[in-house]
């Protein structure tokens, strides 16, 4: 089951629609308040979450609850980026986005290769080229 919150009702009809197996909730709080969802996926929008960050992905994670997350601008929200990326969620969306940009993260989970680059940026790590043997 895929539960879906992004604190717009218009959005959350519309994806709830386009994907099969969803399910809206009204506020973010019901999908951590029991055990129920644990080992579900979960679609939510970061600007939604009224309660720490932080603390609210670490609840979902610990669930075993896959979290695929909406963000409204790359760069004007890297410090919640970068507190997706600590929990270990690499599946992310920015701004716009159509249903099928969902239904093909749903279907194919990104993995660290492919947020590394901006991992490596919202983290400011220096990375040195190896040099290769000859």
């Amino acid at each position: 089951m895929i539960i879906i919150y992004t604190g717009n009702h218009e959005i959350d009809k519309i994806l709830e629609e386009e994907i099969k197996g969803s399910m809206v909730v009204s506020y973010s709080d019901f999908i951590i308040e029991d055990n129920k969802f644990e080992n579900q996926t979960v679609i939510i929008s970061a600007s939604a979450i009224e309660r720490d960050l932080r603390e609210y992905l670490f609840r979902l994670r610990s669930l075993n609850i896959r979290v695929i997350v909406i963000f409204k601008n790359e760069k004007q929200e890297s410090d919640l980026i970068k507190i997706t990326l600590e929990t270990g969620i690499y599946d992310l969306i920015f701004g716009n986005f159509y249903p099928s940009e969902l239904k093909s993260i749903i279907d194919k989970p990104r993995t660290f290769k492919d947020v590394s680059k901006m991992y490596k940026k919202v983290f400011d790590i220096k990375i040195k080229k190896i040099k290769k043997r000859k």
